[in-house]
């Protein structure tokens, strides 16, 4: 029995599907993906032969305070030394994420202050700017030196209630989560679009939507799991924090600050 092939079989396919812009896609995927490994970056290699986080946080918090008390600019000065000398020690792409927030913050605040110059008042846009900068550039080099998950941990040497740990730490886990579940769906839906997708704004409805319905479900689960392993809204620390000797950089960093803040503003 001689079988042959239809004809239809033997002609090739032109197929050409027409032209669709798939920017929103493409450029949400990457965003996406940058937030992700934002908040999936867990430290560099000195988180754990460095200073702990609590004493890294609250020298943070203790120069943005002077900072914004600070009058004389001899003072911002000498606060970006230290920053600069710092990032020295950084890798060439965590550097360029510290400095690429802090040039577009100040970016940011010249373009908000600007009309203070036509009101005559130039030197409050360049003081303010200066100090967003070094601002900025001092959140995000915490941030890049310190896990999240450290970073919230030291807010029991704080004592910050457990509430608010609780919440913020969720948080940011399940960002992390969602985020892939969006970016899965948003991978799919570029390889299922064949042709042109007329109705952009209903696809990336049905996204939310279903990151919605996955959020609550992930919620439910999460609830029945805290139940059942007897979850009291209390934070146990596996280990007692220490003193070391690393911990002592920030606190004569401190100390100094505080003499060099005094001085300046001829409060000694």
């Amino acid at each position: 029995m001689n079988a042959s092939l239809p004809d239809w079989m033997k002609t090739e396919e032109a197929y050409q599907p027409t032209h669709d812009a798939d920017g929103f896609i493409t450029q949400t995927s990457l965003q996406l993906m940058g937030v992700l490994a934002r908040a999936r970056h867990k430290g560099s290699a000195d988180v754990h032969r460095g200073a702990s986080a609590s004493f890294k946080l609250l020298l943070t918090f203790y120069l943005l305070v002077l900072l914004a008390l600070a009058q004389n600019s001899f003072f911002a000065l000498v606060v970006l030394a230290g920053l600069l000398i710092r990032c020295c020690f950084l890798p060439g792409k965590t550097l360029k994420t510290v400095m690429g927030a802090a040039l577009g913050g100040a970016f940011l605040s010249i373009l908000l202050l600007l009309p203070s110059v036509f009101l005559g008042s130039p030197k409050s846009m360049l003081t303010i700017s200066f100090k967003v900068f070094l601002s900025v550039g001092l959140v995000n080099l915490l941030s890049v030196t310190t896990p999240w998950n450290r970073l919230t941990e030291s807010l029991r040497f704080f004592h910050v209630p457990d509430l608010f740990i609780f919440t913020f730490d969720i948080t940011l886990k399940y960002i992390v989560l969602l985020g892939e579940v969006c970016l899965h769906m948003l991978d799919a839906l570029r390889l299922r679009s064949v042709g042109t997708n007329k109705h952009k704004g209903k696809a990336f409805s049905g996204i939310m939507g279903t990151a919605f319905l996955k959020s609550r479900a992930m919620a439910e689960e999460m609830y029945g799991a805290m139940v059942c392993r007897g979850f009291e809204g209390e934070y146990a620390s596996l280990q007692k924090p220490k003193l070391t000797a690393f911990d002592l950089l920030p606190l004569t960093v401190m100390i100094a600050m505080t003499v060099l803040f005094f001085y300046l503003e001829g409060k000694i």
